[in-house]
C-alpha cells in the first residue's frame, strides 16, 4: 500500500526521521490494509489476522528503535485517514489486497517463526518440539534457562525450564514479577535509557508490580534433571497485554539466595497470534 506511505512522509511525527524506514513502512501499509477491509470487506479473517500479526510487528520494531506512543498514534491516525480517503473501487487498494494475499499463501505454511526483540526473540512452533515448547525464549544468563509456553499432552502452560548440574539443588520457587496494569501504567522507555540499562530499563516499578508464584517439578530425561516451574493461565494473558519494551522479572528463591532473571515482553503478543492463525 504504497500511496498511503507517500502521503504520509512529509507529515508523520519527528520522530520518523530517525527510524528504521521498514518498520515504518509496514505499520503504514499493514494499518493502512486493515482500515481499508474494515470498510470494503476485503479479506477472509485467516488474511486478516495475518495482517494483525505483522501490524503487531511492525508496532513493536518502532516502540524499540525510539518512537513514543503518541508518536506512534499519530502515525496510526494519518494511516487510518488516508486509507479512509480512498473509494472501495481504488486500483491501488486492490492491487495491494491482492499482493497480501499472495503473500499470506506462502507464510500460511510457515511452522516456526522466529520474533526479534531488542535483546532476545521468542520463537513460535506451530507444531511443538521434542520438549514441548510452542512458544520460546531463550536466557543465556546469569544461569542458561527457557522460558515460554510448553505444552504437556493436551495441556499449555507458561513454564520456566532450568537444567540442573548433577548434584544441584533446584531453587525451591520461582516468582514471575510483572506490571499490574491496574496499579499502574506503562512508563516511556527512551532509547538511550533503553541502550544504558539493557533490559533491566523496561522492569516494573515496585508499587505498579504483582509477584505470580509457581508450581515446582522435577523431570528427569536419560539422565539429567529440569526444574520445571508452571504459573497459572492469568499470567500469560497478563504478559501478552504488555508494551512490547516492557521486562518481566522471574525470582529465583533458592532459601539462601535469590537470584534474578529477566525476561524480555519483545513481540510475544505477535508470537501468540501467530500461533493462533488459521490457515
Amino acid at each position: 500500500m504504497r500511496f498511503i506511505l507517500l502521503a504520509l512522509v512529509l507529515g508523520t511525527a519527528g520522530a520518523a526521521s530517525a527510524t528504521e524506514p521498514n518498520a515504518r513502512t509496514a505499520f503504514v501499509e499493514r494499518r493502512g490494509l486493515l482500515e481499508a477491509d474494515a470498510q470494503c470487506r476485503l479479506f477472509e479473517p485467516s488474511i486478516r489476522s495475518a495482517l494483525s500479526v505483522g501490524l503487531a510487528q511492525a508496532r513493536g520494531a518502532l516502540l524499540r528503535s525510539g518512537w513514543t506512543s503518541a508518536n506512534l498514534r499519530e502515525l496510526e491516525t494519518a494511516a487510518v485517514n488516508a486509507a479512509r480517503a480512498r473509494t472501495c473501487a481504488d486500483e491501488r487498494t486492490a492491487t495491494a489486497a491482492a499482493n497480501a494475499r499472495r503473500s499470506f499463501a506462502a507464510w500460511a505454511n510457515t511452522g516456526t517463526m522466529l520474533f526479534p526483540g531488542w535483546d532476545r526473540s521468542w520463537r513460535a512452533r506451530r507444531v511443538v518440539d521434542q520438549s514441548g515448547w510452542r512458544l520460546s525464549q531463550g536466557i543465556e544468563a546469569p544461569i542458561p534457562a527457557l522460558f515460554g509456553v510448553r505444552q504437556v499432552r493436551d495441556v499449555q502452560r507458561l513454564t520456566l525450564a532450568l537444567p540442573l548440574a548433577r548434584g544441584a539443588t533446584a531453587p525451591a520457587s520461582v516468582q514471575l514479577i510483572i506490571r499490574d496494569r491496574d496499579r499502574g501504567p506503562m512508563r516511556e522507555v527512551a532509547l538511550p535509557q533503553r541502550i544504558s540499562q539493557g533490559l533491566e530499563a523496561g522492569l516494573p516499578s515496585p508499587m505498579a508490580s504483582v509477584s505470580i508464584p509457581s508450581v515446582r517439578t522435577i523431570e528427569t530425561h536419560n539422565g539429567e534433571r529440569t526444574a520445571i516451574y508452571t504459573f497459572p493461565d492469568t499470567a500469560f494473558r497478563d504478559l501478552v497485554a504488555l508494551d512490547p519494551r516492557e521486562t518481566v522479572e522471574l525470582r529465583l528463591e533458592t532459601g539462601r539466595a535469590t537470584q534474578r532473571l529477566l525476561v524480555e515482553v519483545g513481540d510475544v503478543a505477535a508470537a501468540r497470534a501467530f500461533l493462533t492463525l488459521q490457515r
